[in-house]
């Protein structure tokens, strides 16, 4: 498999978005049937690609700058996370009916959530997120500027702590590649502002989240291929500093509190819901609490 090929989930959605915007300026309204083809084309190059070989495939394209490496990587973690992200807004975007700008953001947004999953290393995988956190506020907005949705501030604060580990990793271990980083360097109080970021960037606290408040907009067109392109990073992040620990976390007690949090946030979406006055509140809950 050529390496080239990592970019393939990225770049195809990529490119639907922007063909479908090329036409839909010049008038022509292409509809579901050219939406589905890119969204679906993105979960067919993530099979091919991880199928055939079942082996990490990497592709290096440069330099972002201060030693920072323009690296895309799909493996066993970005495959399955890769899938969770396509999957779901495939089948919204293949179903639900919207205009062509709102299709465009969306699938901007799948292209930036695809590749923040593929990223190598802490620093580009805080750009890609925090541009796909950027792309949903921009589709929440334009979808109706009226309904609510959570601050531009909420969302993108965990992108911008993990911003700032990846730069911390880069200074103080020479790097911010996944595979690469000492363990020595994952130092408790860095895993504190690592695990911070990752809640911050699912959303995971015990109060209602802007996963659940999304559900109170007229329209759920953007609310779900927001929660679908979003909600999963969070995990993303979690897992991947599981792998960066060799396995585990720098102390037990952080086993414990996340044990405890999860707990926390399940009990309390399960608590909202069973006070919701309607069906749409009950199932708000729904996903904040299979989040937890």
């Amino acid at each position: 498999m050529p390496s080239a090929a990592v970019a393939a989930p990225v770049i195809l959605p990529l490119v639907a978005a922007a063909l479908i915007a090329t036409l839909g300026l010049a008038g022509i309204n292409v509809g579901r049937p050219a939406v589905a083809v890119g969204a679906w084309a993105t979960v067919a190059a993530l099979l091919a690609i991880w199928l055939p070989i079942r082996a990490s495939v990497e592709l290096v394209l440069g330099q972002l700058g201060y030693g920072s490496a323009l690296d895309l990587r799909l493996d066993a973690v970005s495959f399955a996370f890769g899938l969770m992200i396509v999957v779901p807004a495939a089948i919204l975007l293949t179903l639900q009916p919207r205009p062509w700008p709102d299709t465009t953001i969306a699938l901007l947004g799948v292209g930036s959530a695809v590749a923040a999953v593929e990223a190598g290393g802490v620093v580009l995988t805080a750009i890609a997120g925090g541009t796909a956190a950027t792309v949903a506020i921009v589709l929440l907005d334009t979808e109706d500027p009226d309904a609510e949705r959570p601050s531009w501030g909420f969302v993108l604060a965990g992108w911008l702590g993990l911003a700032l580990v990846g730069v911390i990793l880069q200074v103080s271990g020479g790097t911010a590649v996944y595979s690469a980083v000492p363990v020595s360097q994952l130092t408790p109080p860095l895993f504190s502002l690592l695990l911070a970021s990752a809640l911050l960037v699912s959303s995971l606290v015990p109060w209602r989240s802007w996963p659940a408040q999304l559900w109170t907009r007229p329209s759920l067109r953007a609310a779900g291929i927001t929660v679908a392109t979003l909600f999963p990073l969070g995990f993303y992040l979690l897992v991947r500093v599981y792998e960066m620990g060799d396995g585990r976390y720098p102390a037990t007690v952080f086993n414990v509190l996340l044990s405890i949090l999860g707990l926390a946030i399940a009990l309390a979406a399960a608590a909202r819901a069973q006070a919701a006055a309607t069906r749409r509140g009950f199932l708000a809950e729904v996903v904040p609490g299979f989040g937890g």
